[in-house]
């Protein structure tokens, strides 16, 4: 369990484990593809088919009982990532609150509260939690997503 503290309206108590239940969650895979680099852009040369997939729909045969053993199956062998955005909103930080500061045993980091919606938290690896505390590891998705703090064991906005 992690406590969202300091200076908030709601302190918060996170349990990570319920993060995989959670259709927030972000796999690290799709996260990491979904950085936007300048140099990158979409073009459809023939935009027929697109086109007519929008307009006319498209015709695809039942994929529900598949869609549900990838999606065990990716549950069971993914490495998950939550936003921790829609939390600390939930805990109303204070007016004068600039930063998130994390701290582990050792170490501390801090991450700008505009940064908030960059902010991510590991909570799975392979399909397990990263660690038998159920502590996470910290990121920031900058150009690259970005470690900022392993077993974070707690979370204060100052």
């Amino acid at each position: 369990m992690i406590q969202i503290k300091g200076k908030v309206n709601f302190n918060i108590t996170l349990d990570p484990s319920t993060f995989i239940f959670d259709d927030r969650k972000v796999e690290m895979d799709t996260l990491s593809k979904t950085i936007k680099r300048d140099n990158d852009s979409i073009s459809f040369e023939d935009n027929y088919e697109w086109n007519r997939e929008i307009l006319e729909g498209g015709s695809k045969p039942p994929t529900l009982i598949s869609e549900k053993k990838f999606k065990k199956q990716q549950l069971l062998e993914g490495t998950f990532l939550m936003n921790l955005e829609p939390f600390i909103t939930n805990a109303e930080p204070h007016e004068d609150a600039t930063a998130i500061k994390l701290t582990n045993e050792t170490d501390s980091a801090e991450i700008k509260l505009e940064d908030l919606h960059q902010f991510y938290v590991q909570f799975s690896k392979d399909g397990k939690r990263l660690y038998d505390d159920g502590m996470v590891d910290a990121y920031l998705l900058e150009d690259t997503l970005t470690l900022k703090l392993k077993h974070v064991t707690s979370i204060e906005i100052i």
